[in-house]
């Protein structure tokens, strides 16, 4: 059991603790200044001078991270640990020994006291023991333990980190270069940095991409004080003489480039950083189909053309392209009044159908991240409406009735036929009796056989109106109606001339009967005169014979 001037000892040894941690702290502040900044100031003057390749830049970079790394942890990251109280810190006894070597009047003291509370749990003297403790805690009080850690001591090691902030200085006022490049290239060390040389290589190309397989042509021009002569590009380990312009520009043409060519340019000795001309993907189209589904009513076989854009299709035929592309993520397929975006189907496959009802043009072009490809072949869809059905009729009417007609026609389209009807109406008359004028000015229809499977057919009909009941007056107005067998805008039709029949009405048959009785009167009576001249020439004939005694054959007969 510690008693409470114990208590406050080991209070003022714990504060001896943290005062000299910090001060570690503050002495490894100055030893990593002055390390890092003379391990920073070596590098930086080593690679400015010795111009390292990559390889060695890369080993000198990651051996200053690691070296101040270290510093670092020992210098600063264990110390600031220590006064958070995290790790195994110093003891007391450790921190006693530390405090009698600068107060030698109480290192044994304090030691003492350290070590008879130790032993107090394992004696039974214990009054005695307290009782010296006690004792040797009240010649302690008045001794300030912290005061044996000085940080003004600190300011001899001030010279390790004044001497490398030194130099710096020295040399960012008298030679920035050998600090800003050294630590440049050393940043940067994965990357090529060009010798120092008289000249300088630049390419006056805007960016080094080109589409695949097509032709890149180099821009180079030179700068500097002193030129070379010729220049050269290495391409895989080979060297290529550039086209002279003139004295300072020169080019190079890269032949139809498959992928990324890394080069480097050279002159008099003297080498250019790494380049790497850029390959884009070009996106091609490589062929499609069209599969051409047509509309059932033709009955005609669906079909699959290759790599043709230009088609002659019935209307309502279903398009449908399937088009295979190279390194394309994107497609349109633009139709001369509007342009749709097509979704892959897969990797470089697109399908695309429509139906189309009246003639097209389109266009089919491809993309991908890179660029837009500028190839585009224009094609045509010529649609072939349903034409109208065709009609022809030829009627004759029956010599003893008027009353019955006969048609003759013929009948075509393009596809076939839906049916063919005969129509007619009456058409009222004011000189009609009063009953015919209540019929119903109505069509009729009267179905007609044909063949529908064929284009093209003939056809026979004969029409009686005894059985219509016609009166005399009346009108009857017909023809010919036929319908094809459009499956995709609804069946069409066509009518043939219209016809009437005119019925004679009460007057015209009255005025018809006079007609033929005068006429009949006038045949009679050129009857009789023709009768009258044949009876006079038959007498004058009598005559002349009984005059002539001798008749000749010719007269006898």
């Amino acid at each position: 059991m510690s008693t409470p001037d114990y208590q406050s000892l080991v209070e003022k040894l714990d504060g001896f603790i943290r005062k000299y941690y910090k001060n570690l702290l503050l002495r490894g502040l100055i030893y990593s200044i002055g390390l890092v900044l003379l391990f920073f100031i070596s590098l930086t003057v080593l690679e400015y001078y010795a111009h390292f390749n990559a390889v060695i830049r890369t080993i000198l970079f990651y051996s200053f991270i690691a070296s101040s790394g270290f510093v670092f942890v020992k210098y600063i990251a264990i110390p600031v640990s220590k006064l958070y109280k995290l790790g195994q810190l110093i003891s007391h006894e450790e921190a006693a020994s530390i405090i009698g070597k600068h107060f030698s009047i109480v290192q044994d003291k304090l030691l003492n006291v350290l070590q008879l509370q130790q032993q107090q749990p394992t004696t039974n003297h214990h009054q005695l023991i307290e009782a010296s403790i006690n004792q040797k805690v009240k010649e302690l009080k008045p001794i300030l333990f912290t005061s044996a850690v000085n940080f003004s001591e600190n300011k001899k090691y001030l010279k390790y980190a004044f001497i490398p902030v030194l130099l710096i200085v020295v040399i960012l006022f008298s030679a920035p270069s050998i600090i800003k490049d050294g630590t440049k290239r050393l940043v940067k060390h994965t990357e090529f940095f060009e010798t120092e040389a008289p000249f300088q290589f630049v390419i006056t190309n805007s960016n080094l991409k080109t589409v695949a397989q097509q032709d890149f042509e180099l821009n180079v021009k030179l700068t500097g004080n002193e030129v070379p002569d010729n220049i050269y590009v290495e391409i895989d380990g080979n060297e290529f003489k550039l086209d002279k312009e003139n004295s300072v520009n020169f080019n190079y043409l890269f032949k139809n480039v498959q992928k990324n060519i890394p080069f480097q340019l050279s002159g008099d000795g003297f080498r250019s950083k790494k380049y790497e001309l850029i390959a884009l993907p070009n996106p091609i189209l490589l062929n499609f189909d069209i599969a051409l589904v047509y509309p059932k009513y033709l009955n005609k076989k669906d079909e699959t053309i290759k790599n043709t854009g230009d088609l002659v299709i019935p209307a309502g035929t279903k398009i449908g392209w399937s088009f295979n592309t190279q390194n394309t993520d994107q497609l349109r397929i633009n139709f001369n009044d509007t342009s749709f975006a097509v979704s892959p189907t897969s990797e470089n496959s697109f399908n695309y159908s429509t139906r189309l009802l009246k003639d097209k043009t389109y266009s089919v072009s491809t993309a991908n991240r890179f660029l837009k490809s500028k190839d585009s072949v224009t094609y045509t869809i010529n649609v072939t409406p349903d034409a109208y059905p065709q009609i022809n009729v030829e009627e004759k009417k029956d010599s003893t009735s008027t009353k019955r007609i006969f048609f003759r026609g013929e009948i075509k389209d393009d596809y076939g036929f839906n049916k063919l009807t005969f129509n007619f109406r009456f058409i009222t008359n004011n000189d009609s009796a009063g009953s015919n004028n209540q019929k119903k000015a109505e069509i009729n229809l009267i179905a007609v056989a044909i063949n529908k499977a064929v284009a093209e057919d003939r056809f026979f009909h004969n029409w009686d109106m005894n059985e219509l009941g016609i009166f005399p007056g009346d009108q009857i107005e017909y023809y010919f109606e036929v319908w094809d067998n459009d499956g995709v805008t609804g069946s069409k039709s066509t009518r043939s001339q219209k016809m009437i029949f005119k019925a004679p009405t009460l007057k015209e048959l009255d005025a018809n009967t006079d007609k033929n009785n005068n006429k009949i009167k006038s045949d009679l009576l050129e009857s009789l005169a023709q009768a009258k001249d044949v009876q006079k020439e038959l007498s004058e004939l009598q005559r002349k014979v009984a005059e002539k005694k001798m008749l000749t054959w010719e007269e006898k007969k």
